[in-house]
């Protein structure tokens, strides 16, 4: 009877520590969770970030090379007729 018991009271003993083991890694699994979400709504800033820097980049590039091959009046006014095209173009497709 004796081993029994012991039998029973080891086995007791093991789910105890698995049901604390759970607890545990149920709390921190929630925990990653959280920062899973914090970490990828701060990528996806990033990303938008980079986006916008690309496109400032891009429209600079654009500024400095029209402004040394047209000069900075020239520039403007081609950029303007491009502009205008541009929202031709959008009227175009929405309608």
């Amino acid at each position: 009877m004796l081993s029994e018991q012991t039998l029973v009271s080891g086995i007791e003993h093991k789910v105890r520590k698995l049901i604390e083991r759970n607890i545990f890694l149920s709390k921190e699994n929630e925990e990653l969770k959280l920062l899973l979400g914090k970490l990828s709504d701060e990528k996806s800033q990033i990303s938008n970030e980079l986006k916008q820097k690309k496109s400032e980049i891009f429209n600079y590039t654009i500024a400095d090379t029209l402004e040394v091959e047209l000069g900075v009046e020239e520039g403007r006014k081609k950029i303007d007729n491009l502009l205008v095209e541009i929202e031709k173009c959008i009227e175009v497709l929405s309608d």
